[in-house]
C-alpha cells in the first residue's frame, strides 16, 4: 500500500517539474515576439520619416529651380509687387503725358490713366492695361535726368488695351516698358508721344521716374 502511495507522489511530482519547465520557454517567446513587433514598429516610422523628409527636400529643390529657370529667362524683369509699389511716374515737357498712373484691381490687370497738364486744367485719357513678362528687347531711350540717348534691356511689358475714359477724344497708342534703373529704382518707358527727333532717332523712346 506505502509503495503504491510513493509512486502516485513520484507521478505527480514529474509532472509538476515538466510543466514549470515550459513556462520559461513561452515567456522568451513571447518577449522574442514582442521585441519583434517593436523592431518593425520603429524600423517603420523610419521608413515614414525619411518619405516626408525626401518630399519636403523635393518641394523645396523644386521651388528653387522655378526661381532661377525665371531669373535666367527674365533677367530684367520687374515684379508686380515692385511695379505697384511705384505705380505714379512724371515727366515734365510739353505735348506728353506729365503724369502717368497704373491701377491693377485684379492681378496682372489694370487701368493706366495719362494726365496732360495744361494752363487751364489737367486732362485725362485711360486705358486698359496688362502686365506681362516678354523675351529680352533692347530698347534705346531718352534719359529722364539728361535727355542722352542710352540703351537698356527690359522684360516687362505693359500693354494698352481698350480706351475707358478720354475728356478730349484723344488717341494714345504704343505699349510700355519697365525696368530696374541704375540707381535701384523703377523707370517707365514710352512712346515717344511729342514726335520731335530727327529721322534716325524716331525709335527712342522717354524715359518716366516714379513721383
Amino acid at each position: 500500500m506505502k509503495k503504491k502511495l510513493f509512486f502516485v507522489l513520484g507521478a505527480i511530482l514529474l509532472l509538476s517539474g515538466c510543466s514549470n519547465s515550459n513556462e520559461p520557454n513561452k515567456s522568451l517567446e513571447s518577449s522574442t515576439s514582442n521585441s519583434s513587433k517593436n523592431s518593425t514598429s520603429k524600423a517603420s516610422e523610419g521608413d515614414s520619416t525619411k518619405q516626408v523628409s525626401s518630399k519636403s527636400s523635393e518641394k523645396q529643390l523644386t521651388q528653387e529651380t522655378t526661381t532661377e529657370d525665371v531669373i535666367k529667362t527674365y533677367p530684367y524683369e520687374v515684379s508686380l509687387d515692385t511695379f505697384k509699389a511705384n505705380s505714379v511716374f512724371g515727366k515734365k515737357g510739353m505735348n506728353v503725358p506729365n503724369t502717368i498712373e497704373f491701377s491693377f484691381e485684379n492681378a496682372s490687370q489694370g487701368v493706366v490713366s495719362f494726365k496732360f497738364n495744361t494752363p487751364e486744367q489737367e486732362h485725362v485719357t485711360s486705358y486698359r492695361a496688362s502686365y506681362q513678362q516678354v523675351p529680352t528687347k533692347t530698347i534705346r531711350i531718352f534719359s529722364a535726368e539728361n535727355k542722352n540717348i542710352r540703351t537698356v534691356n527690359v522684360n516687362t511689358e505693359l500693354v494698352l488695351g481698350e480706351r475707358v475714359y478720354s475728356d478730349q477724344d484723344r488717341i494714345i497708342s504704343g505699349n510700355l516698358y519697365t525696368f530696374m534703373n541704375k540707381n535701384g529704382g523703377v523707370s517707365l518707358i514710352t512712346p515717344n508721344y511729342a514726335g520731335n527727333v530727327a529721322p534716325e532717332d524716331t525709335d527712342v523712346m522717354l524715359e518716366y521716374l516714379p513721383r
